[in-house]
């Protein structure tokens, strides 16, 4: 699928913010400078890589913490903006020509994949293949209350969402108690 469908594939109020500056979606806000500076550091760092900024890239605006939705292309496996997370509205496309899993794999992290494709077989074989709690086909950031939401590897423990949200709050616990036996 082409970036161009991938653009407009991004979901009307993807991140928190509450305004519409003119891009495809909301921007998404920042709530701590911290954040903004180390999200726009991956920008930064995605650039001097050789990753090409296909839309935003930049922050919104000198007030709050506002950065526009990104998505980069020409992405290679070994830049960091690949192998890490980036906790903000950033999408790093690569393409790939195999359907193992094995590129997108080859990371510490799982929290999230999106695969975009024409033929939804191919998409759920590879998804299949994907060590990533949640996966998407053709679209990204969509969640139900009825489907956990959970990483993979170093992406986090347990899951929100749903039945298996509850298992966070609970410890199974074996109880024997000896009836038929005198002591």
């Amino acid at each position: 699928m082409p970036v161009k469908t991938l653009q407009t594939q991004v979901p009307p109020g993807w991140g928190h913010g509450h305004f519409n500056f003119g891009t495809l979606s909301k921007p998404d806000r920042m709530y701590h400078n911290d954040s903004m500076a180390c999200i726009m550091g991956y920008t930064t760092l995605g650039k001097n890589d050789g990753a090409a900024v296909h839309l935003g890239g930049k922050q919104i605006g000198q007030e709050g913490h506002f950065i526009e939705t990104t998505i980069f292309t020409e992405c290679q496996p070994d830049m960091k903006i690949v192998r890490e997370e980036i906790f903000g509205p950033v999408a790093c496309v690569m393409k790939f020509n195999t359907e193992d899993g094995e590129i997108a794999n080859d990371t510490s992290y799982g929290l999230a994949a999106s695969v975009f494709t024409k033929n939804i077989d191919r998409a759920i074989r590879i998804t299949h293949a994907l060590e990533a709690g949640t996966a998407w086909i053709n679209c990204a950031n969509q969640t139900k209350i009825s489907m956990p939401f959970g990483g993979f590897k170093q992406s986090g423990i347990g899951h929100e969402l749903s039945e298996y949200a509850l298992e966070n709050y609970t410890n199974v616990k074996a109880i024997h108690v000896n009836i038929g036996i005198r002591l």
